[in-house]
């Protein structure tokens, strides 16, 4: 069954936005709260890490957008290779930038595993903003009955 065209990326907007803005905003408060604890490579590391989650992240916003909008019996499917993909591209990031002088890949997991949780809270929030009321009279099941 094919839904309506596009009709996934009215609330992906909304989740992209604000998991956006609030990414930006932890990456930074994450790095400013490494620095201290540790060295300028703690928070290069940390800031590394908070980017490739935030850029991944928003980018499977944007793919589970088209999957919602594409045909239904794909949903699942969809949904999982956008997930297998997230997963994949971090730890990928993490492989490539491992045996760099400044890479402290304590600093880049934990800042990563606090930049995916920051941001599911932040795409929860925005799908719950860009959720909308449907009002419909659906038919009852007794015959005589009123719809409601």
């Amino acid at each position: 069954m094919r839904r309506q065209p596009l009709a996934g990326w009215k609330a992906g907007s909304s989740i992209l936005g604000v998991a956006a803005v609030v990414g930006l905003l932890s990456a930074l408060v994450i790095t400013a709260v490494a620095w201290p604890i540790g060295s300028e490579n703690t928070a290069l590391s940390a800031l590394t890490g908070t980017l490739v989650v935030y850029v991944v992240l928003l980018v499977g916003v944007v793919g589970i957008s088209a999957v919602v909008a594409g045909d239904s019996n794909l949903s699942m499917a969809g949904a999982a290779v956008v997930y297998i993909g997230q997963i994949v591209l971090i730890v990928a990031a993490l492989l490539a930038l491992r045996d760099r002088a400044w890479m402290d890949g304590r600093a880049f997991a934990i800042a990563a595993v606090a930049q995916v949780l920051v941001m599911q809270v932040a795409q929860v929030i925005g799908y719950n903003r860009g959720r909308h009321i449907v009002d419909a009279d659906l038919p009852s099941g007794a015959p005589g009955e009123e719809p409601r």
